[in-house]
């Protein structure tokens, strides 16, 4: 199963606006998967210790959705320089070897800025080594998000439409 996986918590952000493209483009290619997002995550899974007990909410993510994930697709806005905070914090929380460990790993970074999350990706791409995942080596920034959607909040620039295309297929295969 494909996961789309968008990294943060902040209500109708522009990278949930790059998500829903990316899910979108896989139903159209009529391949299965699922959306994921960390809008409406209970705050205590953020916050979790290894010492304290696994919130029941956070073991229903894991096993209806992070476990059966074979490939992740991960949306990530820059949040200084990086990526948000509360995304490691929740794979922190997470049962690492039964939710990520040998699993396939695609990233996408979306800002505002000039360099598309860049630094936060390749960030990512360690800790996800780290986590033995395999990273797709096409990873896309978009930069200058807000000037490539429409009022609607679609995906107008077909330069990245393309590349996220081909991203996409190079994903399938890997």
């Amino acid at each position: 199963m494909i996961t789309v996986f968008h990294g943060t918590a902040r209500a109708d952000s522009n990278s949930r606006k790059i998500s829903n493209f990316y899910t979108e483009l896989l139903t159209k290619k009529n391949v299965p998967h699922q959306f994921f997002t960390l809008e409406g995550v209970h705050e205590s899974v953020f916050n979790k210790t290894p010492y304290q007990e696994k919130p029941a909410h956070l073991t229903a993510i894991e096993n209806d959705i992070l476990m059966p994930t074979s490939k992740y697709i991960f949306i990530i806005p820059e949040y200084n320089g990086s990526f948000p905070g509360m995304f490691k914090g929740f794979i922190d929380a997470t049962d690492i070897k039964k939710c990520f460990h040998h699993k396939k790993a695609c990233l996408t970074g979306v800002a505002e800025g000039r360099a598309g999350n860049l630094r936060g990706m390749e960030h990512l791409t360690n800790i996800f080594h780290h986590m033995k995942m395999d990273v797709l080596y096409q990873k896309i920034p978009i930069s200058q998000v807000h000037q490539h959607l429409d009022e609607a909040g679609r995906l107008t620039n077909p330069e990245i439409m393309s590349m996220i295309e081909q991203q996409v297929d190079l994903f399938l295969e890997f």
